[in-house]
């Protein structure tokens, strides 16, 4: 008995001594070997050994507690029946909530970061498999993902900052969305490939909801007044939603600022279409001199209509005619010519049109028709205009009764009231 006795105390004595290094090594070998091999089930005793008597083994990190929880994860996926797997599962559930403190505890080296992005991967694959992780301290994947952000937020994979906000849209959380998307950018905006995800993402909301967009920059820019970029962005988005009042106040603003010329153009047209042609020509002549944007076709036609709308009937057809030089086939800005000689007509004629304001007609027919050879597209309009203003050509009478008009010769309209228009032309009579 004694020697029984004295037997079992040196057990016992051994047991509540420290594990060897050499126990150590040979536990670690063991289960490894097994688990690079995915023979899980042959590594499971040797590393829950490893987990319980020395968890920090070799380099006293966190892999261990990782490979723990891959094994009950590798077991699960091996299983020959649902409810092997789902204890499996729930298990390495459980080493997932458990083992941050237990390290903590224990002294080892880990990412915290790191064991939230395990948490949210492995509930993201199996979260319609494991309805009742209650019990543990999981929450849900988007969750994990985003205390993992805030643990670390330059570390954290970009696929994971997209299925933050993701969820956040899917939910209905567009200002949640966005509001995360702000975060980000603060924190990573530098890194072209976030960039690109924020980018998508707003694209995504905006494009869905449009004032969603515009309630965002307008708190962006309150938050952030002097912000140049800000102030542009939310002019756009008012011009695309329609908004010309608000875009309106932001215009002075911007007009002050060294802007791209697609702005001025758009301040330029939105003043024009509100009936203020001589701001449009102070936009035009900031786009012409500040930025390196050259003129377009267009532009010289809107500045046309700026004079037009002004009665400053020469300097508009200045700019339909450079209209013209920058698009030959520009046919609009010749019938804009020919409107413009039907309205000197109307301006200059008085009460009764005399022989001399019906001749104006002919120049105004003469741009209708090179309209209509230059640009097919302006045809029916042209026609339409050319059959009306026929009628109002000087009749064989009034022909007869000028010396200076015989039917097919040129005749020259410089006089008077239409001396800015000096162009010639051929005499010819009304036709119905």
């Amino acid at each position: 008995m004694l020697l029984a006795l004295g037997s079992w105390v040196s057990t016992a004595q051994a047991q509540d001594s420290q594990p060897s290094q050499q126990q150590k090594a040979m536990h670690y070998s063991l289960y490894y070997e097994n688990f690079k091999n995915d023979d899980f089930q042959s590594a499971k005793s040797d590393l829950l050994w490893i987990v319980e008597n020395a968890p920090g083994f070799p380099k006293g990190d966190d892999r261990n507690f990782e490979r723990q929880f891959e094994l009950y994860e590798g077991l699960a996926q091996q299983a020959s029946s649902d409810d092997k797997r789902m204890a499996y599962l729930d298990t390495a559930a459980t080493v997932l909530s458990s083992a941050p403190q237990k390290m903590e505890e224990q002294g080892l080296s880990y990412e915290p970061f790191e064991w939230e992005i395990l948490k949210g991967r492995f509930l993201q694959e199996y979260e319609d498999t494991l309805p009742d992780l209650s019990s543990t301290s999981l929450e849900d994947p988007v969750t994990h993902y985003r205390k993992a952000f805030d643990l670390a937020p330059t570390e954290i994979n970009p696929y994971y900052i997209r299925q933050i906000i993701r969820s956040y849209v899917e939910n209905g959380e567009q200002q949640k969305a966005l509001s995360f998307a702000n975060t980000v950018e603060q924190k990573r905006g530098d890194d072209e490939e976030v960039a690109k995800v924020l980018s998508s993402v707003r694209d995504d909301i905006f494009g869905k909801n449009p004032q969603a967009q515009v309630t965002y920059l307008e708190e962006q820019f309150e938050a952030n007044p002097d912000s140049l970029a800000l102030m542009q962005e939310l002019f756009n988005a008012y011009v695309k939603q329609g908004n010309t009042s608000n875009a309106a106040e932001l215009a002075p603003k911007l007009m002050e600022q060294d802007v791209p010329a697609e702005t001025i153009r758009e301040i330029a047209q939105m003043r024009l279409e509100d009936g203020r042609p001589e701001a449009a020509i102070q936009a035009y002549e900031k786009m012409a001199s500040d930025t390196d944007a050259s003129l377009t076709a267009e532009d010289y036609f809107r500045r046309g209509q700026a004079y037009q709308q002004m009665d400053q009937f020469s300097k508009a057809r200045a700019q339909f005619r450079r209209a013209i030089e920058a698009q030959s086939d520009y046919g609009q800005a010749y019938i804009a010519i020919g409107d413009l000689y039907t309205s000197a007509v109307s301006d200059c004629s008085g009460s009764e049109l005399g022989r001399s304001d019906k001749a104006v007609y002919w120049v105004a027919v003469d741009k209708y028709q090179k309209a209509k050879q230059v640009d097919s597209s302006v045809q029916s309009t042209a026609n339409s205009k050319i059959k009306t203003y026929r009628k109002y050509f000087p009749t064989q009478e009034d022909i007869f009764y000028r010396d200076d008009w015989e039917e097919g010769s040129s005749f020259t309209i410089d006089y008077g009231c239409y001396s800015w228009i000096g162009e010639s032309t051929t005499v010819r009579r009304a036709s119905s």
